[in-house]
């Protein structure tokens, strides 16, 4: 945390919340993506359940009673990699209504192309859902809302979060994968092929239902276009902006934007 300081020109004061390493490992190691804010807690992930295994987990930091106190943390998921679970969350989580957290991991679900990775990293990645618990102290429900294939066009291997939009839309990228592997510069990524992809997903019409994908751009990598896409964030008039990391006329990269 940094606290502004008293009167103009004066220091930023840091404290350190939390410690992952003189806490203990019960939230996992090595937090790659930023935290979010929701009802007084920080939520956020790590990549490893312990220094180098694992698939990481989703924790909650929780704001001391009184001034001065220590934080609280909670590990409020594992994830379980191997059986169709996600694996490897590096992205911010994104808040919804009622304070559902939602969230990509970079690996794990059932996507067959990409499960000759080693043990732990198998499948193309993840969107997944966690609801919080009814009563307080309970526990969370995570749901898997769309496994990556990597095969027809659909993308794999997603590096960056979600976005919330209208009527409860989600919106992302994947690093690989999409229908522009034919001439596609991007080299081969553990059995993917292609640029990335921008997609949408949808939330079912009843509750239980599956959400429905669409992918609304394949990167190419060429005449102009980037290659690799990152994070999303969404304009009031509903188009979408973002960065990739490699493509364009220089070949280093692209702000693009996507109008669903």
């Amino acid at each position: 945390m940094l606290t502004p300081p008293s009167a103009p020109g004066g220091s930023w004061a840091e404290s350190t919340l939390w410690d992952f390493f003189a806490n203990g490992i019960s939230l996992g190691v090595n937090p790659n993506a930023g935290v979010v804010s929701a009802g007084g807690s920080l939520y956020g992930t790590t990549y490893y359940d312990l220094d180098g295994e694992g698939c990481g987990r989703v924790y909650q930091l929780s704001a001391p009673t009184g001034s001065g106190g220590a934080w609280t943390g909670t590990a409020i998921y594992s994830f379980g990699g191997p059986g169709g679970d996600g694996c490897f969350s590096q992205a911010p989580l994104t808040v919804g209504a009622g304070g559902v957290l939602y969230g990509t991991t970079l690996a794990g679900g059932s996507g067959t192309p990409c499960s000759h990775l080693p043990y732990l990293s198998s499948g193309c990645g993840t969107v997944f859902q966690l609801t919080p618990p009814t009563t307080e102290g309970g526990a969370w429900t995570e749901t898997v809302i769309y496994n990556f294939m990597g095969t027809n066009g659909d993308g794999a291997y997603p590096t960056a979060g979600v976005v919330l939009g209208e009527d409860g839309v989600l919106y992302g990228t994947t690093g690989y994968g999409g229908n522009a592997t034919s001439g596609s510069p991007c080299n081969s990524y553990a059995g993917v092929t292609g640029c990335g992809t921008a997609f949408a997903l949808t939330p079912p019409a009843a509750p239980g239902g599956a959400w429905t994908e669409t992918v609304l751009h394949s990167f190419t990598g060429q005449n102009g276009d980037g290659a690799n896409p990152g994070p999303l964030v969404l304009s009031s008039s509903g188009v979408l902006y973002g960065p990739t990391t490699s493509g364009g006329s220089a070949g280093v990269g692209t702000i693009f934007a996507v109008k669903p």
